[in-house]
Protein backbone atom coordinates (compact mmCIF):
# COMPACT_ATOMS: atom_id res chain seq x y z
CA UNK A 1 0.00 0.00 0.00
CA UNK A 2 3.16 2.30 0.73
CA UNK A 3 4.23 2.17 -2.82
CA UNK A 4 0.43 3.29 -4.68
CA UNK A 5 0.16 6.74 -6.60
CA UNK A 6 -2.08 8.86 -7.83
CA UNK A 7 -2.56 9.09 -11.53
CA UNK A 8 -4.85 10.77 -13.57
CA UNK A 9 -6.63 8.34 -16.02
CA UNK A 10 -8.74 9.74 -18.85
CA UNK A 11 -12.72 9.49 -17.47
CA UNK A 12 -13.17 7.97 -20.81
CA UNK A 13 -11.47 5.02 -19.86
CA UNK A 14 -13.64 4.09 -16.63
CA UNK A 15 -16.00 1.67 -16.42
CA UNK A 16 -18.76 2.06 -13.62
CA UNK A 17 -18.86 -1.01 -11.65
CA UNK A 18 -22.09 -3.03 -11.73
CA UNK A 19 -22.02 -4.49 -8.49
CA UNK A 20 -22.13 -0.67 -6.96
CA UNK A 21 -24.79 -1.36 -4.26
CA UNK A 22 -26.24 2.58 -4.79
CA UNK A 23 -27.49 1.06 -8.20
CA UNK A 24 -28.68 -2.17 -6.98
CA UNK A 25 -32.35 -1.28 -6.58
CA UNK A 26 -32.38 0.10 -10.14
CA UNK A 27 -30.32 -2.97 -11.45
CA UNK A 28 -33.28 -5.62 -10.51
CA UNK A 29 -35.40 -4.76 -12.86
CA UNK A 30 -32.79 -5.12 -16.01
CA UNK A 31 -32.36 -8.37 -17.63
CA UNK A 32 -28.50 -8.58 -19.31
CA UNK A 33 -26.07 -5.81 -18.89
CA UNK A 34 -27.03 -2.45 -18.80
CA UNK A 35 -25.44 1.01 -20.54
CA UNK A 36 -23.07 2.98 -18.40
CA UNK A 37 -25.50 5.90 -18.94
CA UNK A 38 -28.26 3.86 -16.65
CA UNK A 39 -25.63 3.10 -14.15
CA UNK A 40 -25.32 7.43 -13.98
CA UNK A 41 -28.77 7.76 -13.97
CA UNK A 42 -29.48 5.17 -11.08
CA UNK A 43 -26.62 6.89 -9.12
CA UNK A 44 -28.45 10.11 -9.05
CA UNK A 45 -32.00 8.65 -8.77
CA UNK A 46 -31.83 6.06 -5.68
CA UNK A 47 -29.11 8.57 -3.97
CA UNK A 48 -32.33 11.64 -3.26
CA UNK A 49 -31.34 14.48 -1.34
CA UNK A 50 -34.72 13.66 1.76
CA UNK A 51 -33.37 10.19 2.55
CA UNK A 52 -30.35 9.41 4.96
CA UNK A 53 -29.45 12.78 5.94
CA UNK A 54 -26.65 12.88 7.85
CA UNK A 55 -25.71 9.47 7.10
CA UNK A 56 -23.96 9.95 4.09
CA UNK A 57 -23.29 12.37 1.68
CA UNK A 58 -26.22 13.13 -1.26
CA UNK A 59 -25.74 13.30 -5.14
CA UNK A 60 -26.32 16.65 -5.73
CA UNK A 61 -23.88 18.04 -2.45
CA UNK A 62 -21.24 15.72 -3.59
CA UNK A 63 -21.47 17.31 -7.01
CA UNK A 64 -21.76 20.75 -5.51
CA UNK A 65 -18.69 20.47 -3.60
CA UNK A 66 -16.74 18.84 -6.85
CA UNK A 67 -17.43 21.79 -8.72
CA UNK A 68 -16.74 24.31 -6.61
CA UNK A 69 -13.39 22.62 -5.68
CA UNK A 70 -13.09 21.69 -9.15
CA UNK A 71 -12.07 18.32 -8.79
CA UNK A 72 -11.68 15.80 -5.77
CA UNK A 73 -9.92 15.52 -2.81
CA UNK A 74 -10.08 12.00 -2.55
CA UNK A 75 -8.53 10.15 -5.40
CA UNK A 76 -10.87 6.88 -6.97
CA UNK A 77 -9.54 3.28 -6.76
CA UNK A 78 -10.18 1.47 -10.10
CA UNK A 79 -8.69 -2.06 -11.04
CA UNK A 80 -7.18 -2.45 -14.63
CA UNK A 81 -8.74 -5.05 -17.48
CA UNK A 82 -6.79 -6.30 -19.91
CA UNK A 83 -8.66 -4.31 -23.11
CA UNK A 84 -6.96 -0.73 -21.15
CA UNK A 85 -9.62 0.23 -19.34
CA UNK A 86 -10.41 0.14 -15.78
CA UNK A 87 -13.20 -0.49 -13.22
CA UNK A 88 -14.20 1.25 -10.36
CA UNK A 89 -13.70 -0.38 -7.19
CA UNK A 90 -14.66 2.84 -5.03
CA UNK A 91 -15.78 6.37 -6.34
CA UNK A 92 -18.49 5.46 -9.19
CA UNK A 93 -20.78 8.67 -7.78
CA UNK A 94 -18.05 10.78 -8.51
CA UNK A 95 -16.79 9.54 -12.07
CA UNK A 96 -20.47 10.01 -12.70
CA UNK A 97 -20.70 13.54 -11.75
CA UNK A 98 -17.37 14.43 -13.60
CA UNK A 99 -19.11 12.98 -16.36
CA UNK A 100 -22.17 15.30 -15.65
CA UNK A 101 -19.99 18.04 -15.09
CA UNK A 102 -17.83 17.77 -18.88
CA UNK A 103 -21.37 17.68 -20.71
CA UNK A 104 -22.08 21.11 -18.50
CA UNK A 105 -19.19 22.95 -19.41
CA UNK A 106 -18.89 23.55 -16.10
CA UNK A 107 -15.39 25.54 -15.44
CA UNK A 108 -12.46 22.77 -14.38
CA UNK A 109 -11.06 19.90 -16.11
CA UNK A 110 -12.76 17.47 -16.00
CA UNK A 111 -11.58 15.12 -19.01
CA UNK A 112 -8.91 12.94 -16.54
CA UNK A 113 -9.70 11.98 -12.69
CA UNK A 114 -7.20 11.51 -9.95
CA UNK A 115 -7.18 7.49 -9.41
CA UNK A 116 -5.08 4.78 -7.50
CA UNK A 117 -4.89 1.39 -9.45
CA UNK A 118 -4.84 -1.29 -7.88
CA UNK A 119 -3.41 -4.09 -9.61
CA UNK A 120 -2.55 -6.22 -7.39
CA UNK A 121 -6.52 -6.62 -5.67
CA UNK A 122 -8.48 -9.76 -5.63
CA UNK A 123 -12.11 -10.12 -5.04
CA UNK A 124 -11.32 -10.12 -1.03
CA UNK A 125 -9.92 -6.76 -1.22
CA UNK A 126 -12.45 -5.03 -3.41
CA UNK A 127 -14.67 -6.27 -0.91
CA UNK A 128 -12.96 -5.07 1.69
CA UNK A 129 -12.42 -1.35 0.27
CA UNK A 130 -16.30 -1.28 -0.04
CA UNK A 131 -17.39 -1.92 2.81
CA UNK A 132 -14.30 0.49 4.62
CA UNK A 133 -15.93 3.15 2.96
CA UNK A 134 -19.31 2.76 2.26
CA UNK A 135 -20.75 0.28 5.47
CA UNK A 136 -18.68 1.92 8.36
CA UNK A 137 -17.16 5.14 6.20
CA UNK A 138 -17.89 8.79 5.43
CA UNK A 139 -19.89 7.88 2.47
CA UNK A 140 -22.41 5.27 3.97
CA UNK A 141 -25.25 3.54 1.23
CA UNK A 142 -28.20 3.35 1.99
CA UNK A 143 -29.43 1.12 3.91
CA UNK A 144 -31.01 -1.31 1.87
CA UNK A 145 -27.60 -0.93 -0.67
CA UNK A 146 -25.78 -2.37 2.24
CA UNK A 147 -27.98 -5.66 3.44
CA UNK A 148 -27.98 -6.05 -0.37
CA UNK A 149 -24.41 -5.97 -0.35
CA UNK A 150 -24.03 -7.72 2.82
CA UNK A 151 -26.15 -10.58 2.13
CA UNK A 152 -24.70 -11.44 -1.64
CA UNK A 153 -21.41 -11.77 0.41
CA UNK A 154 -22.72 -13.74 3.18
CA UNK A 155 -24.77 -16.25 0.56
CA UNK A 156 -23.33 -15.76 -2.67
CA UNK A 157 -19.38 -15.42 -1.55
CA UNK A 158 -19.91 -17.76 1.42
CA UNK A 159 -18.23 -15.55 4.09
CA UNK A 160 -19.09 -16.04 7.66
CA UNK A 161 -20.07 -13.01 9.80
CA UNK A 162 -16.90 -12.95 11.28
CA UNK A 163 -15.39 -12.91 7.93
CA UNK A 164 -17.59 -9.43 6.91
CA UNK A 165 -16.72 -8.02 10.19
CA UNK A 166 -12.68 -8.85 9.21
CA UNK A 167 -13.46 -6.70 5.99
CA UNK A 168 -15.07 -3.63 8.03
CA UNK A 169 -11.81 -3.37 9.77
CA UNK A 170 -13.71 -4.20 13.00
CA UNK A 171 -15.57 -1.02 12.98
CA UNK A 172 -19.14 -2.61 12.12
CA UNK A 173 -21.54 -4.95 15.22
CA UNK A 174 -21.95 -7.83 14.54
CA UNK A 175 -25.61 -8.05 15.65
CA UNK A 176 -26.48 -5.08 13.04
CA UNK A 177 -24.98 -7.09 10.25
CA UNK A 178 -27.00 -9.81 11.40
CA UNK A 179 -30.51 -7.87 11.46
CA UNK A 180 -29.77 -6.57 7.63
CA UNK A 181 -29.09 -9.82 6.36
CA UNK A 182 -31.89 -11.52 7.81
CA UNK A 183 -34.02 -7.61 7.44
CA UNK A 184 -32.92 -8.06 3.49
CA UNK A 185 -34.49 -11.65 3.33
CA UNK A 186 -37.83 -11.36 4.84
CA UNK A 187 -38.12 -7.99 2.86
CA UNK A 188 -37.39 -10.10 -0.52
CA UNK A 189 -39.80 -12.77 0.46
CA UNK A 190 -43.01 -11.21 1.85
CA UNK A 191 -42.89 -7.62 0.71
CA UNK A 192 -41.13 -7.53 -2.47
CA UNK A 193 -44.01 -10.47 -4.02
CA UNK A 194 -46.27 -7.21 -3.00
CA UNK A 195 -45.59 -4.63 -5.11
CA UNK A 196 -45.49 -6.81 -8.43
CA UNK A 197 -44.57 -4.71 -11.11
CA UNK A 198 -44.34 -1.32 -9.30
CA UNK A 199 -41.22 0.07 -8.03
CA UNK A 200 -40.33 -0.97 -4.18
CA UNK A 201 -40.49 1.69 -1.60
CA UNK A 202 -36.87 1.33 -0.87
CA UNK A 203 -37.18 3.58 2.61
CA UNK A 204 -39.53 0.73 3.54
CA UNK A 205 -36.36 -1.56 4.54
CA UNK A 206 -36.45 0.07 8.28
CA UNK A 207 -39.43 -1.69 8.86
CA UNK A 208 -38.10 -4.76 8.01
CA UNK A 209 -34.79 -4.13 10.39
CA UNK A 210 -36.72 -3.32 13.44
CA UNK A 211 -38.69 -6.30 12.76
CA UNK A 212 -35.61 -8.28 13.52
CA UNK A 213 -35.74 -7.41 17.25
CA UNK A 214 -36.77 -10.61 19.20
CA UNK A 215 -39.51 -8.72 20.87
CA UNK A 216 -41.34 -7.54 17.69
CA UNK A 217 -40.80 -10.85 15.96
CA UNK A 218 -42.34 -12.83 18.41
CA UNK A 219 -44.85 -10.25 19.45
CA UNK A 220 -45.99 -10.45 15.88
CA UNK A 221 -46.66 -14.30 15.65
CA UNK A 222 -47.45 -14.50 19.44
CA UNK A 223 -50.79 -12.77 18.86
CA UNK A 224 -51.19 -15.61 15.17
CA UNK A 225 -50.04 -13.27 12.37
CA UNK A 226 -47.35 -14.13 9.87
CA UNK A 227 -43.83 -12.07 8.67
CA UNK A 228 -46.63 -12.15 5.10
CA UNK A 229 -49.18 -10.20 7.57
CA UNK A 230 -46.13 -7.82 8.65
CA UNK A 231 -45.55 -7.11 5.05
CA UNK A 232 -48.95 -6.11 4.21
CA UNK A 233 -48.72 -3.81 7.01
CA UNK A 234 -45.74 -1.96 5.72
CA UNK A 235 -47.20 -2.23 2.12
CA UNK A 236 -50.59 -0.85 3.31
CA UNK A 237 -48.87 1.98 5.27
CA UNK A 238 -50.31 0.66 8.61
CA UNK A 239 -47.55 1.07 9.99
CA UNK A 240 -46.64 4.72 9.91
CA UNK A 241 -44.29 6.21 10.39
CA UNK A 242 -42.64 3.16 9.88
CA UNK A 243 -40.67 3.56 13.96
CA UNK A 244 -43.72 2.46 15.39
CA UNK A 245 -42.39 -0.94 13.95
CA UNK A 246 -41.15 -1.17 17.99
CA UNK A 247 -44.14 -0.27 19.47
CA UNK A 248 -46.08 -3.47 17.76
CA UNK A 249 -45.82 -5.65 20.79
CA UNK A 250 -47.38 -2.97 23.37
CA UNK A 251 -50.28 -2.58 20.54
CA UNK A 252 -51.05 -6.25 19.97
CA UNK A 253 -50.94 -6.91 23.51
CA UNK A 254 -53.52 -3.82 23.94
CA UNK A 255 -57.46 -5.50 22.48
CA UNK A 256 -58.36 -1.76 22.08
CA UNK A 257 -55.10 -0.87 20.51
CA UNK A 258 -55.15 -3.93 18.52
CA UNK A 259 -58.26 -3.40 16.80
CA UNK A 260 -57.85 0.03 16.22
CA UNK A 261 -54.29 -0.61 14.51
CA UNK A 262 -56.00 -3.22 12.13
CA UNK A 263 -59.03 -0.90 11.13
CA UNK A 264 -56.91 2.17 10.86
CA UNK A 265 -53.35 2.07 11.45
CA UNK A 266 -50.26 2.31 14.31
CA UNK A 267 -50.90 5.94 14.50
CA UNK A 268 -54.30 5.56 15.34
CA UNK A 269 -53.74 2.25 17.91
CA UNK A 270 -50.42 4.76 19.59
CA UNK A 271 -53.83 7.21 20.58
CA UNK A 272 -55.09 4.47 22.51
CA UNK A 273 -52.11 3.38 24.21
CA UNK A 274 -51.05 7.30 25.33
CA UNK A 275 -54.33 8.29 26.27
CA UNK A 276 -54.48 9.11 30.55
CA UNK A 277 -56.53 6.08 32.49
CA UNK A 278 -59.69 7.30 33.02
CA UNK A 279 -60.68 5.54 36.08
CA UNK A 280 -56.86 6.98 37.49
CA UNK A 281 -58.15 10.38 36.83
CA UNK A 282 -61.75 9.79 38.34
CA UNK A 283 -59.89 8.16 41.78
CA UNK A 284 -57.44 11.71 41.81
CA UNK A 285 -60.61 13.71 41.17
CA UNK A 286 -61.69 16.10 43.80
CA UNK A 287 -65.13 16.19 45.08
CA UNK A 288 -65.92 19.71 43.69
CA UNK A 289 -64.55 18.59 40.40
CA UNK A 290 -66.99 15.24 40.28
CA UNK A 291 -70.03 17.10 41.21
CA UNK A 292 -69.09 19.47 37.80
CA UNK A 293 -69.07 16.50 35.73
Amino acid sequence: MSNLTIQYLPVSSIILDLRNPRVAPALESIEGEPPQTFIELALGQFAPDDEDKGASTTFSSLKASIRAYKGLINPIVVTPRDDGTFVVIEGNTRVSIYRQLATEKAPGSWDTIPSIVRTDIEEDGEHAIRLQAHLVGPRQWRPYAKAKYLHSLYTENKLSINEILDYCGGNARKREIEEYIAAYEDMQSHYIPLVGQNQPDYSRFSAFVELQKPQVKQAVVKAGFTMDDFAQWVHGSKISPLNTVRQIPRILANPEAKKRFLSHDAREAMKVLEQPNANAAIKEASVDQLGTV
